[in-house]
């Protein structure tokens, strides 16, 4: 079996990622579980490594005072209007 590669260029990827942007937020939250899932197991693991040193980051730096919580509610609200023009 013959493998094929796409590749993209840059403008591209830019066309798409600006229609993927475009879709309702529950559209892209689907498209991105799909993308996500298509990732092969090392690649998931070092994503979800990268996120839980950012995570461990962020606590430390709330414990020592230098970030606010923000609570979930008034953060969705604030990413909501970031995505609508």
């Amino acid at each position: 079996m013959v493998m094929r590669r796409h590749i993209l260029t840059a403008m591209d990827l830019a066309v798409l990622e600006h229609e993927m942007m475009r879709l309702p937020a529950k559209d892209r939250a689907i498209l991105a579980d799909a993308l996500l899932g298509s990732l092969d197991d090392e690649a998931v693991r070092g994503v979800e490594a990268e996120w839980a040193l950012e995570a461990d980051r962020r606590l430390a730096a709330y414990r020592r005072g230098e970030i606010a919580a923000i609570d979930g509610a008034t953060v969705m609200s604030e990413l909501r209007g970031r995505c609508v023009p």
